[in-house]
């Protein structure tokens, strides 16, 4: 049998970490009777806001490349649920996480730290630097543009 080039097993060591993370994602939303893509859709609303963007459901519908449907399905359930509110500025309606809903992603946010802290235990500072370089550097890559 063939043996697996580093090249190949560095690819197989992403996912893994991936697959754990959305593990890990999934479980500490699951306490709060949120799936991960009400997960991804919160903390992206969320981090634009606090970042001084409005949100409206097109940008939604772009970003995760959601039908129209799916997205007015989703932020129906969650502001019936309390987790978003649709707030209305002249013709436009935006879309913001609830106070509610704030501290169940400063809760989810906090976890998310402490896995990545217990994933990177004994990695030094000067390592994550580096990994982090590298990962950078793959992925600009992608683009051919290298």
């Amino acid at each position: 049998m063939e043996q697996i080039s580093k090249k190949e097993e560095i690819i197989f060591l992403i996912k893994f970490i991936d697959k754990e993370f959305k593990a890990d994602f999934q479980s500490r939303l699951s306490a709060y009777g949120l799936t991960s893509q009400q997960g991804r859709l919160l903390f992206y609303i969320n981090w634009n806001t606090k970042n001084g963007h409005k949100i409206r459901q097109v940008d939604i519908e772009k970003h995760f490349q959601l039908t129209k449907s799916t997205v007015h399905g989703l932020i129906d359930r969650m502001e019936k649920a309390n987790l978003v509110n649709k707030v209305k500025d002249g013709p436009n309606h935006y879309i913001e996480v609830s106070d509610e809903c704030q501290g169940i992603l400063k809760d989810v946010f906090e976890k998310r730290t402490q896995c990545l802290d217990k994933m990177l235990k004994g990695v030094s500072n000067e390592e994550i630097d580096t990994l982090h370089a590298l990962l950078t550097k793959i992925l600009n890559n992608k683009g051919g543009n290298n």
